[in-house]
């Protein structure tokens, strides 16, 4: 059996809602420029590849297997000291987190990495993380180069 709702309008002594507002005052902007159709269903596989490697430094680095001096040779040199800083927060975090007798390099594992391209050789990725039972989120946009290298040029931990 169905039932029958009805809605009533708001009191006068009320704003408006949303949907009561007469579509002729309701202006909606046009976008500047619009996703490319590949941007909303991932990146390419050159981007994720890089992606991916840039991942796995990082947790190299988390994990107490490189220094995070390394990092400085695939990030943009203006934001090298700010990608650092965020992967070293993300070690400390996984330190904080790390039980006394765990083993060094059982830390961190990727559960879910999502890589998309939204210009060509711009890939944005945002990675969950697990780190002894517990979730950190983890952000990244990488950039090709010139000569084909891929660049990080943002993390952030979230």
């Amino acid at each position: 059996m169905t039932s029958v709702h009805r809605l009533l309008p708001a009191p006068a002594h009320e704003p408006p809602c949303a949907d009561e507002i007469a579509p002729a005052t309701v202006a909606i902007a046009a976008p500047e420029e619009a996703l490319p159709l590949a941007a909303l269903v991932g990146a390419s596989g050159v981007c994720q590849t890089a992606a991916r490697r840039f991942l796995m430094l990082c947790l190299e680095v988390c994990q107490g297997f490189r220094p995070s001096a390394q990092l400085a040779r695939i990030c943009r040199p203006a934001e090298a000291v700010q990608i650092t800083e965020e992967i070293s927060r993300l070690a400390k975090r996984v330190g904080e987190l790390r039980p006394r007798n765990a083993a060094r390099g059982a830390a961190v594992k990727p559960r879910r990495l999502r890589v998309c391209e939204p210009r060509p050789g711009i890939g944005e990725a945002a990675v969950v993380l697990n780190a002894h039972g517990t979730v950190i989120a983890f952000a990244f946009r990488i950039e090709r180069q010139d000569d084909g290298a891929w660049l990080a040029t943002a993390a952030v931990l979230l």
